[in-house]
C-alpha cells in the first residue's frame, strides 16, 4: 500500500458564488522512501495539490469537491480537526520556499524547533514506566514539578537536529534570531523544524527558489542525504528540471490543474512524450554547443476558471489538431509505468 494515495482529487475556489476548478482529477501515489517531483509552470496547481495532502487549503474559499487523499491508508478528507492535527507534522511535514517569510522573526530559532518537538514528540525525555516505578515518591514528584529530564532532552534534540541539517556551531546558532542567519541557514532551520516531528513524508515546495546556486546544491544534497538516512518519502515541487534529474525517482508533470504526464524520472528526461513536457525540456539551456536562442513556450498558463475547452494545452501546443478542443483527453498508460494525457503523443 502506498504511503500517499491521491485519487481523482477535485478542488474549487469559490468567489462571488462562482466556482473555479484549481485541481481537476489529480491522481498520484508515493511509496515509502520514494522521491516524486511535481513539475510545471507557476499557476499549474502544484502547491494547491501539495497543501491539500494535509488539508491546509483554507475552506472557504476552497472547497474539496471530490476524490480521496489517503495517507497511511486513512482518508484525509474525512478526518476531524483533531485527527488532522495529528497528521500535520506527525505524518507529513512541509518545507516552503523563502524561509525568511516562514520563520517567526521575534523568536530564536532554537525555540521554534523546540515548539515543534513539544507538540509532536510529547514522550521525549519522559521516564519509562519501569524506571518511574522504581523511583521513590519524592523523586517522582521532583521529576514532575521541575521536569529537568524533559527540558534537557528537548535541548539535546534541538542540537541534534541542527547538527543533522549541517548547521555549524549549533550551540551558538540555537540562540540566533532568523535575521541573523543567511538564507541557506534559514532553510536548514526550516528543514530541522520539519524533521522534528519525524514525518514519513516531507513536502518540499520549491525549497531552493530564494537561494543562490551554490546554496541550492547544498540544500538538495542535504535532502538526498536525509532521505537515505531517515527513510522518509519526499514530494518535491519544482520547475527546475535540473533538480528533477538529481533527485527524482518519478516525475509528475502538471498543467492547468491536471497531471499530463507521469513516468520514471530517467525515462521522462530521456524521452518526454507529452507536448508540454517536450516544450519544458526544449526551454532548458544547453551547456554544450554554440550560443542558441532559447525555445520559449508561446502564451501563458490559463487562469483557473478560464480554461479552454478540450485539451488545456491545445492553444499553446505545436501539434494541436481541431479535435483537441472538443474533449478533455484522458490520462492513459501508453507504456509500462508511463501515463500521458494526449492521444497524439507519438
Amino acid at each position: 500500500m502506498p504511503l500517499l494515495e491521491i485519487k481523482d482529487l477535485k478542488l474549487d475556489f469559490i468567489a462571488n458564488d462562482t466556482a473555479a476548478r484549481a485541481v481537476d482529477g489529480v491522481s498520484l501515489d508515493i511509496a515509502a522512501g520514494e522521491t516524486v517531483c511535481l513539475v510545471g509552470e507557476s499557476g499549474c496547481g502544484k502547491s494547491v495539490t501539495a497543501l491539500s495532502i494535509a488539508r491546509l487549503v483554507p475552506t472557504p474559499p476552497a472547497k474539496y469537491v471530490g476524490g480521496e487523499i489517503r495517507l497511511n491508508g486513512r482518508d484525509v478528507l474525512k478526518m476531524s480537526q483533531r485527527e488532522l492535527q495529528d497528521i500535520r507534522g506527525g505524518v507529513v511535514s512541509y518545507v516552503f520556499q523563502e524561509p525568511g517569510a516562514s520563520l517567526n522573526p521575534v523568536l530564536r530559532v532554537g525555540a521554534q524547533i523546540k515548539e515543534s518537538l513539544k507538540l509532536h514528540r510529547q514522550n521525549l525525555g519522559a521516564p519509562s514506566t519501569a524506571s518511574a516505578s522504581s523511583q521513590s515518591t519524592h523523586q517522582r514528584a521532583e521529576t514532575v514539578l521541575g521536569a529537568p529530564t524533559r527540558r534537557q532532552a528537548l535541548d539535546a534534540e534541538v542540537l541534534r537536529l541542527l547538527k543533522l541539517v549541517g548547521i555549524p556551531a549549533p550551540e551558538s546558532r540555537i540562540k540566533n534570531y532568523p535575521f541573523e542567519l543567511s538564507g541557506g541557514m534559514q532553510q536548514r532551520v526550516m528543514i530541522a523544524m520539519a524533521l522534528a516531528s519525524e514525518p514519513k513524508l516531507l513536502v518540499a515546495d520549491e525549497p531552493t527558489t530564494a537561494l543562490d546556486v551554490t546554496i541550492q546544491a547544498q540544500i538538495l544534497d542535504l535532502l538526498r542525504d536525509l532521505k537515505q538516512r531517515l527513510g522518509m518519502a519526499i514530494l518535491l515541487i519544482t520547475h527546475n528540471l535540473g533538480i528533477v534529474r538529481d533527485m527524482a525517482d518519478r516525475v509528475a508533470v502538471m498543467y492547468a490543474g491536471q497531471i499530463v504526464e507521469l513516468a520514471p524520472a530517467r525515462e521522462l528526461l530521456r524521452r518526454p512524450l507529452h507536448p508540454y513536457t517536450r516544450a519544458l525540456m526544449a526551454s532548458v539551456p544547453k551547456l554544450s554547443g554554440g550560443a542558441e536562442r532559447l525555445t520559449a513556450i508561446p502564451g501563458n498558463v490559463p487562469r483557473i476558471g478560464n480554461f479552454p475547452p478540450g485539451c488545456r494545452f491545445a492553444p499553446r501546443c505545436p501539434i494541436a489538431k481541431p479535435e483537441c478542443s472538443k474533449a478533455i483527453p484522458e490520462l492513459v498508460e501508453v507504456e509500462s509505468q508511463r501515463w500521458v494525457r494526449c492521444p497524439f503523443w507519438k
